[in-house]
């Protein structure tokens, strides 16, 4: 089998994905870093500052322990796919770098940046489902509360049940969004453009 020969030339495509590459990796390794040094971050960060009403800034307060008490329930795991995030990140960075550089092994790299991102995107969705669905089942009353202000007791299932839904909802899109990323990076670097780009004959 020949061995992959460095590019002499960076098509369009090869840049628009290397910046996403880019992008991606940069943005997955600070993510990961901020939540193996604070779990907890991330649930203050999606709370936000915005201005409340009073029974809202009340309901934060009730819910914030709660939250808090989720966290440490599953900061072991939280804290082993924030380092499996990080090597991903990492990962990724460098074999955007490969791809810049025209290294004969990015086309391997991009292609191993795939198919680790797919296993990672899959592996994690359990965990953040998990979580997401307890927190919805403990603090759903305080989330409606905060999300849309106080309800009437007889709408307050639907309010739960809407949260609940789309939190599942969130998670799942960034998961299909994280794993067509990946998809693309196998169709251009497996595909007929890649191996042409790294002078390898096409089957």
């Amino acid at each position: 089998m020949p061995y992959p020969q460095p590019p002499t030339h960076r098509p369009l495509w090869l840049i628009v994905l290397s910046a996403t590459m880019l992008v991606f990796g940069g943005v997955t390794l600070v993510h990961g870093l901020t939540t193996l040094r604070d779990p907890s971050a991330l649930t203050r960060q999606a709370l936000g500052n915005e201005a409340r009403s009073p029974a809202a800034e009340e309901a934060v307060r009730k819910l914030e322990p709660m939250l808090k008490e989720i966290i440490d329930r599953h900061r072991t795991a939280l804290h082993a796919n924030a380092i499996a995030e990080i090597v991903f990140g990492l990962f990724t960075l460098y074999a955007v770098a490969a791809v810049l550089s025209r290294d004969r092994n990015g086309r391997r790299l991009a292609l191993g940046t795939a198919v680790i991102g797919i296993i990672y995107e899959v592996a994690g969705l359990p965990l953040m489902v998990r979580v997401l669905e307890e927190t919805v089942t403990a603090a759903g009353p305080l989330l409606a509360e905060v999300v849309a202000g106080p309800v009437a007791a007889r709408s307050q299932a639907e309010q739960i049940a809407s949260l609940r839904w789309s939190a599942a909802a969130v998670s799942v899109f960034f998961v299909a969004l994280g794993i067509g990323w990946c998809v693309l990076l196998l169709v251009y670097f497996g595909g007929r453009r890649g191996r042409e780009l790294y002078g390898i004959p096409l089957r």
